[in-house]
């Protein structure tokens, strides 16, 4: 940041150097803006210097020439005051002095806003309403599309023509109500966030609203639409956030009366139910049988690891050869990949053992694991 600025805005408003460092920045080192930011934020006037008192002339004559500049002398030189003039040697800014505008024109602060926003409904609170609320646009009698017929001499086909008022015909929304809480930090509109009085971005929203113009962001409305405006003053108090409302019930639910999702439905009476016992015990046992001939019986138990991850233990015969094992694989394996067999530490393949037994080529109770070539 240039210390010329920092100097400019220092001389012209007496501040502090924080002070003008922080309205610099503020504006983008814009020196108007940041001025004219630094006096909407202070309130007051400055004091008026005091004139200087006219020099006593105990002269009774004056010459011609003093007669031709006392003429020519333009008598509106308060202007000047309004005014100030900053720059450098070959460059100089004029900054209009807000705190000499009218009353009417100068900018308050948002507590003055609210302040006469509040005496506004006071005001108005127990006058009627004399707007005439906007009517909606008549609709016409006929709507639609129509058609126009063709010719069979002249070989014209029928043509649709649609409604022309069907897209540019405009729908004014209905009249709604708004309700603004005044509180100590700042207001809310309805149930919705606290728009604080120390953001610059709420004091549009608040002269606006003293303007008796509605903002539509702030308001939640559209163009031309009726809005009701409820004030509520609680300057006293503090911001208290609405409560969260309790959501609706999530989850699933079960009617009274409807089977249970995995469990069978019985029918008949005492002797289904025997039944279908016995089918469920007549196939706990065919489970059981499969599960001992899958296992084996063999005194050569050897993990078998199947290339798609499933993890086999088999019991083999020690007499049994190594083909045997390969055999049992190929039963358990649906892939149509060429594979093979062979240990895990060492890795030894076991495509040229499969003549010999288990107990010879000492696979007994080893892991063997299926490879695809």
């Amino acid at each position: 940041m240039s210390e010329d600025l920092l100097k400019q805005f220092e001389d012209v408003t007496s501040a502090s150097h924080d002070i003008a460092e922080q309205y610099l920045a503020r504006n983008g080192n814009d020196m108007a803006e940041a001025l004219n930011d630094y006096y909407r934020d202070t309130e007051g006037r400055k004091p008026t210097p005091a004139a200087e008192p006219k020099e006593k002339s105990d002269r009774k004559f004056r010459s011609m020439a003093e007669i031709r500049d006392a003429e020519e002398r333009p008598m509106d030189d308060d202007d000047d005051e309004k005014n100030f003039f900053t720059g450098g040697e070959k460059s100089g800014l004029q900054v209009e002095n807000p705190d000499n505008q009218g009353d009417d024109d100068k900018e308050k602060s948002p507590m003055n806003l609210v302040e006469d926003l509040l005496k506004k409904a006071e005001r108005e609170a127990g006058q009627p309403d004399t707007r005439e609320p906007i009517k909606q646009p008549k609709a016409p009698k006929f709507k639609g599309a129509g058609y126009k017929l063709g010719s069979v001499e002249d070989k014209i086909e029928s043509s649709k023509i649609e409604d022309p008022n069907a897209v540019n015909r405009p729908q004014i929304p209905e009249k709604v109500t708004r309700k603004i809480t005044f509180w100590k930090e700042g207001f809310q509109v309805d149930e919705g966030k606290l728009y604080r009085y120390d953001d610059p971005a709420n004091s549009q929203y608040l002269d606006e609203l003293n303007q008796g113009r509605a903002p539509l962001g702030l308001l939640n409305v559209q163009m031309f639409q009726d809005v009701d405006v409820q004030v509520v003053k609680k300057l006293d108090e503090s911001f208290k956030p609405p409560k969260r409302k309790a959501g609706g019930f999530i989850g699933e639910g079960r009617r009274l009366g409807s089977p249970i999702p995995g469990e069978p439905i019985v029918v008949g009476g005492l002797d289904s139910q025997k039944e279908q016992q016995q089918e469920k015990e007549e196939e706990q046992e065919e489970k059981q049988e499969e599960k001992k001939e899958e296992e084996g019986s063999g005194d050569a138990r050897i993990q078998i690891r199947l290339a798609h991850g499933e993890r086999i233990v088999h019991g083999f015969n020690s007499s049994d050869t190594v083909s045997a094992i390969f055999d049992f694989v190929a039963d358990k394996t649906e892939d149509t990949r060429p594979w093979t067999l062979a240990t895990t530490f060492p890795m030894k393949l076991l495509d040229t053992m499969k003549d010999q037994t288990i107990a010879e080529s000492g696979l007994a109770n080893s892991v063997v694991v299926q490879r695809h070539k």
